[in-house]
């Protein structure tokens, strides 16, 4: 895909702000990536992938993603919904019935669907186990045994509280419903139709050249000491997967693809919209949970996205749906790709949000001309509302009486006297101008609200 002269600008300052990132924050190595809508416009290696035999980054280079797992559990999810194999709203505990834990809450309930994927049941963050001590973790078989003795820590639907035990659980139900083990699907049904074919869960399956080494975070001047490796066992679902910049690309491109389930479609448009918005979110809105998804604002922006951090990795993927936008971060090291990713977003939506609306078709000063008629002040019957239809920087406009641009809703042309409102309650629907017999606007409709033309035209 060719991208316009100010993309390609603000894509080479970010390269020089990325390589003053691997000094700054003393990354071995990194990789990272730009997506607008179904391209992989802008790639870059960082630094090295193994220090020892000075391998460099790039964007093939295979990293454990850890936490963005979670995603590709939650795509599950909603294959198997969309299936009828189960609804989201049902109880985890009707496909599973040993999973039993104690809650002391008012009105408890057993957790569903919808809330372990969303980080809304209440669970703990992780199950009854040492495995963060010597990074052996448990079997799901002994996870779920151990529910027997932890109790609820919130009520479902309290707030958000992000729980890797919830995620294990969720998967491997999941994988009993499907008949199948949860590797398996994910190949199956995810990753090969959407020619993911560097990602899985096997770390011998990738050579030394193509391999990011982890490494622990040292202090300045010390050399990189390698991380020990991560056992996920029962795990796999909330953090097993190893991917690259370049395949977890087109998993960010299908979120912005509009069509019915099939082949790399592997989520109807409907169903990945439904995901991208929130189930919970905290009490100052400042972040939350769709179905997998985290979900925060950025710049004015919703933007989804999940982190994932291991010993000696960390990782970040930051969508904006609404530009059709996409940042990949993928380090070695205990590091913040989160702020590395939303320095990229920052610099990139102003010059996104102008192509966008440079594809919108601005209307020629004939089209402004016969316009003016329309233009004047109207007030709604019965009601105190009123408004001015205005020409504004080459557009016709609805404009609040005060005056308040932000509240503005732009007009675009439709057919004779009606319009197509862009913006506003009634977004998507129609404006039509009232003319008398002699040409006069006397009032107009916006949707099925009736305003009368007040004052001289």
């Amino acid at each position: 895909m060719s991208v316009n002269s100010d993309i390609n600008a603000a894509l080479e300052l970010i390269q020089v702000q990325l390589e003053s990132e691997l000094e700054e924050r003393h990354i071995p190595g990194f990789s990272a990536g730009v997506v607008h809508d179904q391209d992989l416009i802008w790639y870059q290696g960082y630094g090295v992938a193994n220090v020892e035999k000075n391998i460099p980054a790039h964007e093939n280079t295979v990293y454990r993603v850890a936490s963005i797992t979670k995603l590709f559990t939650a795509t599950m999810l909603m294959q198997l919904r969309d299936a009828g194999k189960l609804s989201l709203d049902e109880p985890v505990a009707k496909y599973l019935p040993n999973f039993q834990i104690e809650s002391t809450f008012i009105d408890a309930k057993s957790p569903t669907f919808r809330q372990l994927v969303s980080h809304a049941s209440g669970l703990a963050r992780e199950g009854l186990h040492s495995g963060w001590r010597d990074m052996e973790m448990p079997t799901i078989e002994e996870l779920i045994q151990s529910l027997q003795g932890m109790q609820m820590i919130l009520p479902t639907m309290k707030e958000p509280k992000y729980s890797n035990l919830g995620i294990a659980i969720l998967g491997y139900t999941l994988s009993k419903i499907a008949g199948k083990p949860y590797e398996d699907y994910i190949h199956e049904n995810i990753l090969n139709p959407l020619n993911m074919t560097s990602s899985g869960f096997q770390r011998d399956r990738y050579s030394e050249q193509k391999y990011a080494i982890s490494y622990y975070l040292p202090s300045l001047g010390e050399p990189f000491a390698p991380a020990p490796h991560w056992n996920e066992n029962g795990f796999r679902p909330a953090g097993g997967m190893y991917s690259t910049v370049t395949d977890m690309a087109k998993f960010i491109a299908l979120q912005f693809r509009e069509g019915e389930m099939g082949g790399s479609q592997i989520l109807g448009s409907s169903t990945l919209r439904e995901m991208h918005n929130p189930v919970l979110i905290n009490d100052n809105f400042t972040a939350g949970f769709g179905i997998g998804w985290g979900i925060r604002p950025v710049a004015g922006y919703k933007v989804i996205g999940h982190s994932g951090g291991l010993p000696g990795y960390t990782t970040n993927i930051s969508l904006i749906p609404a530009l059709k936008l996409g940042v990949l971060v993928f380090t070695n090291t205990g590091t913040a790709p989160v702020e590395i990713s939303e320095k990229i977003l920052k610099t990139l939506i102003p010059v996104f949000e102008a192509n966008q609306e440079r594809k919108v078709l601005k209307p020629t000063p004939q089209e402004l001309k016969s316009w003016k008629p329309y233009v004047g002040r109207y007030a709604l019957r019965s009601m105190d509302d009123g408004i001015e239809v205005k020409i504004v920087k080459g557009w016709l406009k609805i404009v609040p009486f005060d005056g308040n641009m932000e509240a503005s809703i732009r007009l675009d042309a439709f057919d004779e006297h009606r319009f197509k409102m862009v913006g506003g309650a009634s977004q998507g629907e129609l404006t039509t101008f009232e003319v008398n017999d002699e040409g006069k606007v006397t009032g107009m409709w916006m949707g099925r609200y009736p305003f009368d033309r007040i004052g001289d035209s």
